[in-house]
């Protein structure tokens, strides 16, 4: 027994001597394996400040400073930076078929994601070699703290999408099998965490952004205030999956707090979406969106996509809602509480809100119509008045049997530069309709409205005595063409301080 301990104890330490002679040619061969293995797979020039192997207790290798650069490129930031790489791996997991590490740490980890040119190959593009078959790895885990993804634009003059990441762990990964990730990251617009969780791969090496992804995240504290003009903190939980570049994502948003600043009026905000997202360009396809506050449904679909050099990304929208109430759009979009009017509802709407730094409200455009039957309006003495023009449109001025009547309204109007241009606007109660053409500003509240009123009523009619008498002499110089009358307006002023009028000379000068 003690002459086979001794030779047992010979056998360690003739091994050691011999690894530690072999320790340079070790550590040559991991370097080189590692650089070819790097520049095959992203196509980059390879720098290292310092590389390092140690043997025992276990083998260990340390980097600092990996630098790659994607085609030896310098006009660009490096493709993957590592402040420190740290991995860890027993002899026997080396020396197995498939060469196995046990762990990875990663420091000061920074992604640089070129941008793809339209109809052009990605620049990190799929390689001919089976990388499984040349490169049979297997790690156990690879952690990534405090780590940096930047997505560069095709514009150089446009600042990158940055993504940090607090915390990434993917473990089980291979070349040839799914492994699973956690990450949490902050979403820079609306900033927010997002705590992500589920599985990718295999790794698709004709094309990286075929690799196959399926995960749940939470995005929780969202400040929608980072948004110039919007207001509230959004919290959205749900799913997707599919390859990077086609990512199915449905969920669910839940704002208890939503406000546009134009109004300052908060509500309870839900959403329910499905949208197709390409996760290397952050271009989002939404199919679509169902958004509810107070009794109002809208149902949007869209696009979310960068299209000009200008920070941020463009959003087109159409929505469209048959289930609305003019209170609940009139108190999200204008500071009245309450609203100055109630009714049922139905909108139409193309949505385009530019890119920049600007305003919300000052980068929106939107065209679209909307009606409102059985309008009443919730300030008695604005309902008042209208009664009292539909008892003298009738002809029926002294009827007080005529009472809280309902409007009708209907517009086609464009918004844009916080201004709407109404190309469109009438509103009918029992006897008289409106028609107006003008403007709104929707921060200022100042209005510039010309059209007609139409009575069935003649103009002598809408009154008694005397006034009756003489209004008969002017009667066919305001009489419409179905007969009644037809009176050009005008409605000036502001919002709180409007002012209403004939429109005499407005017609003259459209005639001259």
């Amino acid at each position: 027994m003690r002459r086979w301990l001794m030779v047992g104890a010979v056998a360690v330490i003739v091994s050691i001597a011999v690894l530690y002679a072999f320790t340079p040619a070790i550590k040559a061969a991991m370097r080189k394996r590692t650089e070819a293995y790097l520049r095959a797979r992203f196509q980059s020039d390879i720098e290292f400040s310092h590389f390092d192997v140690f043997l025992f207790p276990h083998v260990r290798v340390t980097i600092d400073g990996l630098t790659l650069r994607l085609q030896g490129r310098t006009d660009v930031p490096p493709l993957i930076q590592i402040q420190h790489l740290k991995f860890t791996a027993s002899i026997s997991g080396m020396l197995r078929k498939r060469f196995t590490i046990r762990d990875v740490e990663l420091d000061g980890l920074q992604i640089h994601m070129p941008p793809k040119d339209s109809g052009a190959r990605p620049k990190i593009h799929g390689t001919e070699t089976d990388l499984a078959e040349k490169y049979p790895v297997l790690i156990g885990e690879i952690d990534a703290n405090n780590a940096l993804i930047s997505i560069l634009r095709g514009d150089p003059g446009k600042p990158p999408r940055e993504f940090p990441i607090h915390e990434l762990v993917i473990k089980d990964f291979s070349f040839d099998s799914p492994a699973s990730f956690h990450a949490v990251l902050t979403n820079p617009i609306p900033k927010g965490e997002i705590d992500c969780a589920g599985q990718f791969g295999p790794w698709s090496a004709d094309d990286p952004r075929h690799t196959p992804v399926t995960a749940e995240y939470v995005f929780s504290h969202a400040d929608m205030a980072t948004i110039r003009g919007l207001a509230g903190t959004l919290r959205s939980t749900g799913k997707f999956s599919g390859p990077l570049d086609y990512l199915n994502v449905e969920g669910q948003t839940e704002t208890p707090d939503f406000a546009l600043r134009m109004s300052g009026h908060p509500v309870d905000l839900h959403t329910d979406y499905k949208a197709i997202v390409d996760g290397t360009t952050g271009n989002v396809v939404l199919k679509p969106v169902v958004a509810h506050f107070r009794h109002t449904t809208l149902v949007v679909n869209g696009e979310v996509a960068d299209l000009t050099p200008e920070k941020g990304r463009t959003i087109l929208l159409d929505a469209v809602s048959r289930e609305a109430t003019i209170e609940d759009l009139l108190y999200l979009t204008v500071k009245n509480d309450p609203p100055i009017m109630t009714g049922p509802a139905k909108i139409n709407a193309k949505i385009d809100i530019g890119e920049g730094d600007a305003d919300i409200l000052q980068r929106m455009t939107i065209d679209g119509q909307f009606g409102v039957v059985d309008a009443r309006f919730t300030s008695s003495n604005v309902q008042g008045k209208l009664d009292t023009l539909s008892r003298r449109a009738q002809g029926h001025p002294g009827d007080q049997d005529i009472d809280d009547v309902v409007s009708n309204l209907i517009a086609k109007f464009r918004v844009n530069n916080g201004v709407a241009n109404f190309s469109k606007l009438s509103f009918g109660v029992p006897g008289a309709n409106v028609a107006l053409t003008g403007s709104y500003g929707l921060d200022s509240g100042v209005m510039d409205f010309h059209g007609h009123l139409l009575m069935q009523a003649k103009l002598s009619q809408t009154t008694t005595g005397a006034k009756s008498f003489f209004l008969k002499a002017v009667d066919p110089f305001f009489k419409g063409k179905n007969g009644g009358t037809d009176l050009p307006i005008k409605i000036a002023g502001t919002k709180d301080h409007p002012s209403f009028g004939l429109d005499l000379h407005h017609d003259e000068d459209k005639k001259n």
